[in-house]
């Protein structure tokens, strides 16, 4: 699948105390356009409806923080901490997220496009009711994350673990899982979301049970 790039400036401002130079223009809503910040460690702090452009956050630690209702056009999300963060009703547009750790990270009513999530631990985060277009999962452990009443549109996956997600009312159709770990499914009955995706004969084995058949043995 054909995914854009985060389009970064070629000026660039590296900020040393993220959390004094965003404050400032949050409080004017001014968006912050083309910075670079490098191993910030904030907690618990508040960003919610910021407007991050053309920039990158590098082996960052934003642990439960919330960036509700914020924005995020080319940003690059690398090496980067948001477990427990919450990014409710946010907006990402070429994004890149790579060797990031987003444990119970909150992404629900989320608007995805043209975005990349590479190498990164996505276990027990919230993707629910999540509009995805043009999104790629790459090497992700989505582990027991739920994914419920999501609008997927081109989503690509490979190499990823989609364990006991909840599916509920997402619908699956044309998504190919099969180079990926696919199991236990929380869906339907019946399972109206399995329709017409892409598993192979391992996989198939597994779900069988879910269509109600009963493998003799």
């Amino acid at each position: 699948m054909n995914i854009a790039k985060p389009k970064i400036s070629k000026e660039i401002l590296q900020i040393d105390e993220f959390y004094s130079y965003v404050k400032d223009r949050l409080s004017d809503d001014i968006s912050i356009f083309a910075i670079k910040s490098y191993a910030e460690r904030i907690e618990g702090m508040d960003f919610s409806r910021m407007e991050l452009k053309s920039s990158i956050l590098e082996n960052c630690k934003f642990c439960s923080c919330n960036f509700k209702s914020a924005s995020f056009i080319d940003v690059i999300f690398q090496s980067c901490d948001l477990s427990n963060s919450k990014f409710a009703d946010a907006y990402f547009e070429r994004c890149q997220f790579v060797d990031c750790k987003c444990v119970g990270l909150d992404m629900h009513r989320t608007v995805i496009k043209q975005t990349t999530f590479e190498q990164s631990n996505f276990k027990y985060s919230n993707f629910d009711e999540t509009k995805m277009n043009a999104v790629f999962f790459d090497n992700i452990d989505f582990t027991e994350s739920s994914i419920s009443e999501a609008k997927l549109k081109k989503f690509e996956a490979k190499n990823s673990k989609f364990i006991k997600n909840n599916f509920f009312k997402t619908m699956l159709a044309t998504v190919d899982f099969t180079d990926n770990e696919f199991k236990m499914p929380l869906v339907s009955t019946p399972p109206i979301e399995l329709k017409g995706m892409v598993i192979n004969m391992f996989q198939a084995a597994e779900l069988i049970s879910l269509m109600g058949i009963i493998v003799n043995q």
